[in-house]
């Protein structure tokens, strides 16, 4: 039996020891494309049965060459930069790893919640001049009995979830697609998106981007929050019209808000919102730790493996291809899965 070829197109990491060793280990080949031209790295990927893939944009017309591919995988949570639609046409598995960096993201969101509430940034700036202020000039108010609503219910916002419990506030979330078992399991109230927005003091973000959470928050939404009320984002740039939102921070409708993604990444530098005195800035750092990093590589290449021996992966972004394939029955779906055939099925998609 001759060995299974995978390509890594892309993907900028300081070493690929643990692909590398997962994937030998299964009798497979692992060709690195990362030095190589784009065009050489996408012709190598014509004889692979698996590509992984980071940051590039697979178009439909590349995944026409990938003759013999089984999966495509993506590095992180997201698959918004892969043609799913032509993968599914063509039979072609689009895996992903979403549940690598649940702490760091649920943890992440929260520092730039608390940044905001308690104007974390500006105070430390006002230090480094050399400013002393014992009568605030910024009024901070108390986080006891106030609403946090959570856009997304899936791995990471049930994580900010059970972080937040005992924290005095009362927890609605907004998901279609969520089991209300276990948002009642955790304390949380399941809500209609603009129930959440009125009643939320904090909003926090942790859907996915779809074609209907794309600017889920826009002036229409954002009108509907709280007066002075906080928005984070950890989850997708493009779920934020910022145009709106920059209007609404402007007008003092929004007290704040924390970003960590963007409609367009990297932000540019003359970007309003580099020195927005309302917002909190990190550059899509959310996901990482030195032992996310790890995982992320470790996961990705079992992923890889079970797909190119024959079987299934744990989470996959596709999940109507199985049913192009004839797979559904051999097949014991993660958590997130389940969720996106809750969505199909509620979306009409036969699966």
């Amino acid at each position: 039996m001759s060995k299974f070829k995978v390509v890594l197109v892309e993907h900028d990491y300081a070493t690929i020891q643990y692909e590398r060793q997962i994937i030998e280990a299964a009798d497979g080949e692992l060709i690195d494309g990362d030095k190589l031209p784009i065009q050489e790295s996408l012709r190598l990927c014509e004889e692979a049965e698996g590509i992984f893939c980071r940051r590039l944009q697979v178009t439909a017309a590349m995944i026409q060459r990938f003759r013999r591919c089984k999966i495509i995988l993506r590095y992180g949570v997201g698959t918004d930069n892969v043609d799913i639609n032509a993968a599914t046409g063509v039979g072609i598995i689009v895996g992903h790893v979403p549940a690598y960096c649940v702490d760091e993201v649920s943890t992440h969101a929260l520092a730039l919640l608390l940044a905001c509430i308690r104007h974390i940034v500006p105070t430390h700036q006002k230090m480094e001049r050399g400013e002393w202020e014992v009568h605030r000039g910024l009024p901070i108010y108390r986080m006891e009995g106030r609403t946090l609503g959570l856009v997304g219910f899936g791995n990471i916002g049930q994580a900010v979830a059970r972080k937040m419990r005992g924290w005095g506030l009362k927890l609605l979330a907004h998901d279609p697609f969520v089991d209300p078992a276990r948002a009642g399991a955790l304390g949380v109230k399941l809500v209609e998106l603009e129930t959440l927005c009125r009643e939320s003091d904090y909003v926090s973000l942790h859907c996915p981007l779809l074609p209907e959470t794309r600017h889920l928050l826009n002036k229409r939404t954002l009108d509907l929050m709280k007066l002075g009320a906080v928005l984070v984002n950890t989850a997708r740039g493009p779920i934020v019209d910022l145009n709106a939102l920059g209007q609404a921070l402007d007008a003092g409708r929004l007290a704040s808000a924390g970003l960590d993604v963007f409609e367009e990444e990297p932000l540019p530098a003359d970007s309003p919102l580099r020195k927005h005195p309302r917002v909190v800035l990190t550059d899509h750092t959310a996901w990482y730790s030195e032992e996310s990093q790890i995982d992320l590589q470790r996961t990705a290449a079992e992923e890889m493996v079970r797909v190119c021996t024959g079987g299934l992966p744990r989470s996959l972004a596709n999940p109507e291809v199985l049913q192009r394939l004839g797979r559904f029955a051999e097949w014991t779906p993660s958590e997130t899965v389940r969720w996106q055939l809750r969505r199909l099925h509620r979306l009409g998609v036969p699966v």
